[in-house]
């Protein structure tokens, strides 16, 4: 019971001026840059999610609302927290465009209300999808999958590269802490790809989270060949 009470004290505290993800994600206006910058920048904020992604190599985290699904993701740019992944947490801080991908910066405050909560589900995309800003903007921040999707293209170092499913290609790269010894390489097929979207350098792209986003289609080797010429030396 004295649990649930601080529960209650600490959403009564945080629900002041409390939006929600979708609210600061969602715009139809491109701006200067072509970022579609948050209509929120600059103000404080208080908001609730899940933790679907940890250790950004740039410092901090992602949550998302439980249900998942585009602009129900965003990046919380801090040094100062412990979160796990499945943790659900309410926090505070101000809304900002860190180099065009929307975040909130500034966290002043942040609770764990509850752990080991379900993450939501990826949304399925096709590659081409996150191409152009019009259509990739919406899935900033979010968990996403593509399936099938084949190597095509080195991008001038090893932690960027392009892959396509047969409807563009798209980048991907590695913005959490990896496994660095993995090496893919021309022609591979990803049977799944999983990741969060983020924006840098003008790009976006899908970042995997650790090596279990990953799938490489299993190579098939044909055994019937060498089996039957160990065959025929017994007949």
């Amino acid at each position: 019971m004295k649990g649930f009470l601080i529960v209650l004290l600490l959403c009564g505290i945080f629900s002041i001026s409390a939006v929600s993800i979708f609210d600061i994600q969602y715009t139809t206006k491109p701006g200067s840059n072509n970022t579609y910058p948050s209509s929120y920048v600059g103000k404080t904020v208080t908001v609730e999610g899940i933790v679907t992604a940890i250790n950004y190599s740039h410092g901090g985290f992602f949550i998302s609302e439980p249900a998942g699904g585009p602009w129900r993701g965003i990046y919380i740019r801090t040094q100062s927290s412990s979160v796990k992944t499945g943790d659900k947490v309410i926090l505070r801080g101000i809304v900002d465009e860190y180099f065009g991908m929307t975040c909130i910066q500034d966290v002043k405050a942040i609770s764990v209300i509850d752990s080991n909560h379900p993450l939501p589900f990826a949304n399925m995309v096709a590659s081409g999808q996150i191409t152009t800003p019009d259509q990739a903007e919406a899935y900033e921040g979010t968990l996403v999958k593509i399936q099938n999707a084949t190597y095509v293209q080195n991008q001038s170092n090893s932690v960027r590269f392009s892959v396509n499913d047969g409807s563009g290609a798209c980048l991907v790269s590695e913005s959490f802490v990896l496994d660095k010894q993995a090496k893919y390489r021309s022609g591979e097929v990803f049977t799944s790809l999983t990741g969060i979207i983020c924006y840098a350098f003008g790009d976006y792209s899908i970042n995997p989270r650790n090596r279990n986003d990953v799938t490489v289609m299993a190579p098939v080797f044909n055994q019937n060949r060498s089996w039957g010429k160990i065959k025929s030396i017994y007949k």
